[in-house]
């Protein structure tokens, strides 16, 4: 007899679909913003906001859902419209041309998991009421409940303000779902669910491989009850400003470790800055942004669509990405190398070149490879695609671009390099990413990086495809690229071969172009010969650099411990045992010099912190040598040795032994090289001696077939000897130069390091220079407006009504004026009207300040905040628009480094020592070396962010009102023993009443 069965669904279903199948958080929201480009939306936003349990939100003026849309289709997984045409009835257009739609499996919706567990889903139509619901996804996690038994609580409600009010419920109903209620057999099926999936759970956890902190039933309980919207997670919401009356917005609770960091501003941990730098590449440009402006039916085409990520800190917003802070294609047309056209159905690319800064006047078409069949059938056809990529030379050296566009693309290609793919408008993930390599860039740049010149860091790329035209491109289910069928296979082989076949013809070291152009930019660059030198050298000396470091860090901790026994345990018990002892210093001694590192490069990058732990442990090892010898001749001193005549005699025979050692290990270093340079010069010599002949037989070859007369060839061959003597010359002279100066005893190393290091600060000081002329112009134009404005501003404040004049609010805007216009008078001679007005501040007042304008950063960094009560009690006689900005750029370094402690306790501290005021922390501190540049202007030695400005500029504030500051590295009663600034105010006093 034969039988029937249906597939029964699991609840876990819907988590492998959703959270587990989605790669990461920010190709999540992708998709969801996708969804919003579907409703016909005009802009959407993720919203993230802080608090006690931050919220995450993204929110859209599409058409929205009314209850039974919501049930019938986003309730249902893999809602059959979205593989169909567009259905969208034009009134739920919002005036918008038709669409194609983005998403194609239906279950887009399911990547709300991977953002929070916690949704709470509002949206609403033009003509229907208000619909909303909860879900929790980690209800869909439980491998024992059937998905029928799980049910989503929803409310319909007319009037906004009843959604917050209506939350409890939603909240409560969505319990059932663990409790029970209602149907008695669906209450013991989910019961008896939960208490297998906890028994599962306590079983993981005494076997060690449970991921969870506690049974799963009660973290969502304890999960649920600590739910907290409010009215302004929602107030974005263009429905909520009544600026729509349709759309949808999803409020995430509990939100993920990527979207928590970029709420926090810690740049000190790299997994936070390699998750925001991750989040950032995958969502900006997440709509084409390579349109071309001068294409009147491409411009028409333009998606009416917008987007941006604000991260919201208090209640002011900071956009990460958005559509507003996304390149577009007209920034990219000054580029010196650009590769635009199509691709036709056959696999043909027909387009325009730009190579080294000249188009190319010929049209380029470039076949596909004849070992690839094209596939014409309807279901693997790849279809008609845009492709447009602009470059540039990586060497400046060999770029046709003038220095400050080259540092400018330099900058661009740092935040938005990669080769992308956009279907429709929209972006497809995970192409352009720089962990993706689908078309084998980074691959074949592996083999022969000259030959194949594109290179994924510094090029923008988009390949331009269309649901229409290229209909078996399709999306992977969890959005990692495109599925892996021929059509795939097909483009990625019509695409590598046209980047290989452009680069040979055009860009490439292969390129008869690159031959014939390069060396007259090169001749163009006077510098290009030192340039190369000094860069050999640097790579050289930064090379030796690294590797030295990387062996000291491994050997020089134990060394010094072995020294640091060594001196605890020093002990001379009489005579005879003197000179093993000082031969065991001695030993140490010469181990010692050999911890002896090149100089450091001027930008340490990782290699920061290691260098910082090897002059620390250096300065440690010194101060334990310098002590043992100290405590060596104490100790024979106490001895008084009856033969000291023998023990100079002994030291000096170990010494000259030990002399002797190095002086013949740098001799055979010294023999290998001179053996090595000899066989190099004598070959060298062989190869030059045969240039001429070779090159002088095929114009000889030439005059006996009668193409030259015998006065050409004997021209030609004279033009010949000369390049071939020139080329001698260049070789040979500097060698000799370089010999003759070795036989001076003129240290060569040394001059080209010195000559490294002068032309870096040089160089350094130029950029600087160069970056305050920019500023100065800007501040003239500032300046220029600000002293109009100034008049308007004053009078307009004192037109107020007297009590509004009082406000604290006015008051706050009177010194914020004031601030900024003080500062702008420091960079330029502006003349504003208006007098500055002084008083006296007390340390109260800026003590108090400053724990309100920090509260937030001290608390996250749970740093405590000390205040001495001789810094109350003091006062200044100050302008407070001065005095103010010092504190703050003090306290804000403060709490930068105190942040980098990794245990106990973290404190700043403001107090008065002697007649200085202290501000005071328990950080590293700064370094010796550094302590002189402290207050030069771009000096900095945070890892990311620091501009070098806030210390200078204290300075020179303070020195306007006669005040000094300085730093202090050592000294008794100093409140802290970190970092240390002193303040010297003029007029002080202190002990005020």
């Amino acid at each position: 007899m034969i039988g029937a069965a249906s597939f029964q669904t699991k609840a876990r279903t819907v988590d492998h679909l959703g959270r587990e199948q989605i790669a990461d958080c920010p190709t999540a929201i992708s998709e969801l913003w996708k969804n919003a480009f579907d409703a016909y939306a005009r802009s959407v936003s993720l919203d993230i906001y802080d608090g006690d349990e931050p919220v995450a939100v993204i929110s859209d003026d599409g058409h929205g859902m009314n209850r039974a849309e919501f049930e019938n289709r986003w309730l249902v997984v893999g809602t059959e419209s979205k593989a169909t045409e567009d259905r969208t009835p034009i009134d739920d257009r919002n005036d918008l041309k038709v669409r194609p739609r983005q998403g194609q499996k239906g279950i887009g919706r399911l990547s709300c998991a991977n953002l929070g567990p916690i949704l709470l889903l509002v949206s609403k139509r033009k003509t229907a009421p208000f619909v909303a619901a909860m879900v929790d996804w980690r209800l869909f996690e439980n491998p024992f409940i059937n998905l029928a038994d799980l049910r989503v609580p929803i409310a319909e409600f007319e009037n906004k303000d009843a959604l917050l009010t209506l939350v409890p419920g939603l909240v409560a109903e969505l319990a059932c779902n663990i409790t029970g209620g209602g149907d008695a057999a669906r209450t013991d099926r989910l019961r008896a669910a939960w208490a297998a999936y906890d028994h599962l759970f306590h079983a993981e956890n005494e076997a060690g491989v449970s991921n969870k902190l506690r049974p799963p039933s009660e973290e969502i309980l304890e999960g649920l009850a600590k739910i907290e919207f409010k009215e302004r997670h929602l107030a974005q919401w263009p429905v909520w400003s009544d600026e729509r009356p349709h759309g949808t917005a999803l409020l995430v609770s509990q939100i993920n470790y990527d979207l928590q960091v970029e709420l926090g501003d810690d740049k000190t941990d790299s997994s936070a800055i390699e998750a925001r730098k991750r989040f950032f590449e995958t969502l900006s440009s997440f709509v084409d942004p390579f349109f071309d402006p001068a294409d009147e039916q491409s411009t028409a085409s333009r998606l009416e669509f917008s987007y941006a990520v604000r991260a919201w800190k208090g209640e002011v917003p900071q956009t990460i990405v958005g559509t507003d802070k996304q390149f577009d294609r007209r920034q990219l047309d000054g580029m010196e190398h650009l590769l635009a056209g199509s691709i036709d159905r056959d696999g043909v690319f027909r387009g325009r070149v730009k190579a080294f800064g000249q188009w190319i006047p010929e049209e380029c078409v470039i076949a596909p490879p004849k070992d690839l069949h094209i596939p014409r059938r309807a279901d693997s056809e790849v279809g008609q695609l845009d492709l447009y990529i602009a470059s540039m030379e990586f060497e400046s050296i060999n770029s046709t671009l003038p220095r400050l566009e080259f540092q400018r693309f330099e900058e661009l290609a740092r935040l938005y390099a990669g080769f992308m793919i956009f279907r429709d408008g929209l972006r497809v993930l995970p192409y352009g990413r720089t962990d993706n390599d689908f078309f084998e860039i980074e691959s074949r740049r592996s083999k022969h990086a000259g030959r194949e010149f594109w290179n994924h860091r510094q090029m923008f790329g988009r390949l331009s495809i269309t649901r229409a035209a290229n209909p078996n491109l399709k999306d992977k289910a969890g959005r990692e690229g495109l599925l892996d069928n021929r059509a795939a296979k097909t483009l990625k082989g019509i695409v590598s071969n046209i980047l290989k076949q452009s680069a040979r013809r055009y860009f490439g070291y292969d390129s008869e172009i690159r031959r014939t152009v390069l060396p007259g930019i090169k001749a163009s660059n006077k510098e290009e010969r030192a340039n190369e030198a000094r860069n050999k050298l640097r790579k050289k000396q930064r090379k030796e650099f690294r590797t030295k470091l990387q062996v000291f860090t491994k050997t020089l901790p134990p060394f010094v411990k072995e020294v640091e026994e060594f001196a605890r345990t020093l002990s001379v018990r009489d005579e005879a045992e003197i000179a093993a002892t000082q031969q065991h210093l001695e030993e140490y001694r010469e181990r010692a010099s050999e911890f002896r590192l090149p100089g450091a490069p001027t930008s340490l990058g990782p290699l920061e912190t290691p260098y910082a732990d090897f002059r620390e442990n250096i300065r440690d090892l010194s101060a334990l040598l310098g002590a043992a010898a100290a405590d060596l001749e104490i100790q024979i001193e106490r001895i008084n040795p009856k033969k000291p005549r023998e023990l100079l005699e002994k030291q000096i025979a170990r010494n000259a032994a030990q002399i002797h050692h190095r002086i013949q290990q740098w001799k055979r270093t010294i023999d290998i090289l001179q053996k090595s340079e000899f066989e190099r010069i004598r070959d060298v010599v062989g190869q030059r001696n045969k240039v001429f002949h070779a090159e002088a037989i095929p114009v000889v070859a030439r005059f006996d077939r009668g193409e030259v007369t015998y006065s050409e060839a004997v021209k030609l061959l004279e033009r010949l000897k000369e390049e071939t003597d020139t080329q001698n010359a260049e070789l040979f002279v500097p060698y000799i130069g370089a010999l003759e100066s070795l036989k001076e005893s003129i240290d060569l190393d040394h001059l080209a390091s010195f000559g490294m290091e002068e032309l870096g600060d040089m160089r350094a000081e130029l950029d600087r220079l160069n970056a305050l002329a920019q500023l100065g112009i800007a501040v003239e134009i500032v300046g220029h407006e600000l002293q109009a404005y100034d008049d308007i501003i004053g009078s307009a404040i004192k037109r107020l009504p007297e009590e509004v004049r009082q406000s604290k609010a006015v008051h706050d805007i009177e010194f914020g004026y004031d601030g900024l216009t003080d500062q702008l008078r420091f960079l330029s001679p502006l003349r504003l009207a208006g007098q500055r007005i002084q008083r006296w501040i007390t340390g109260g007042e800026i003590a108090d300040y400053l724990a309100e304008f920090f509260k937030l950063n001290l608390s996250r960094a749970e740093i405590i905040f000390d205040v001495d009560p001789r810094f109350r009690a003091m006062r200044i006689y100050d302008q407070q628009s001065r005095l103010y900005p010092v504190f703050i750029n003090l306290m804000n370094n403060s709490i930068y480094w105190v942040g980098t402690r990794r245990d106990g306790e973290r404190r700043i501290a403001l107090a008065v020592v002697g007649d200085e005021v202290m501000v005071s922390d328990n950080g590293p501190g700064v370094d010796a070396e550094d302590i002189d540049s402290l207050f030069s202007l771009f000096f900095t030695k945070k890892a990311h962010g620091g501009r070098g400005v806030g210390l200078y500029l204290s300075k020179a504030n303070l020195a306007a009102g006669g005040h000094r500051i300085r730093y202090v590295s050592k000294g008794e009663g100093l409140p802290l023993p970190g970092a240390n600034f002193a303040i010297t105010f003029r007029g002080a006093e202190f002990d005020v009443g």
